[in-house]
């Protein structure tokens, strides 16, 4: 159980350090590079829900976590990118 936590917890700092990063992108950012900052908070945000409402619409598995990571690396939130990664790979390395 606590390495469920450990999932829970990485992903769900690392969703909030998205929607953060991607706020920053759009304060920041020039208007031609807008599109990242809005994939970035919205894939944020469907790792919040998926975190905090798990198996609803959006499993909590460590291979959709593992995913989800990747796709908020690439649109330019890097440190929460890495935090779901690293979740994902933990759901995915101490799976039952």
């Amino acid at each position: 159980m606590a390495d469920k936590g450990a999932m829970y917890w990485l992903a769900l700092i690392g969703g909030i350090i998205g929607i953060i990063e991607a706020i920053i992108g759009f304060i920041f950012g020039n208007w031609l590079g807008i599109i990242g900052p809005i994939l970035a908070l919205i894939i944020s945000l469907v790792i919040l829900f998926a975190t905090l409402k798990p198996d609803a619409p959006i499993p909590f598995s460590g291979l959709v976590i593992l995913i989800l990571g990747i796709l908020l690396l690439i649109f330019g939130s890097f440190l929460g990118g890495i935090l779901v990664i690293v979740a994902g790979i933990i759901g995915l390395v101490k799976k039952e």
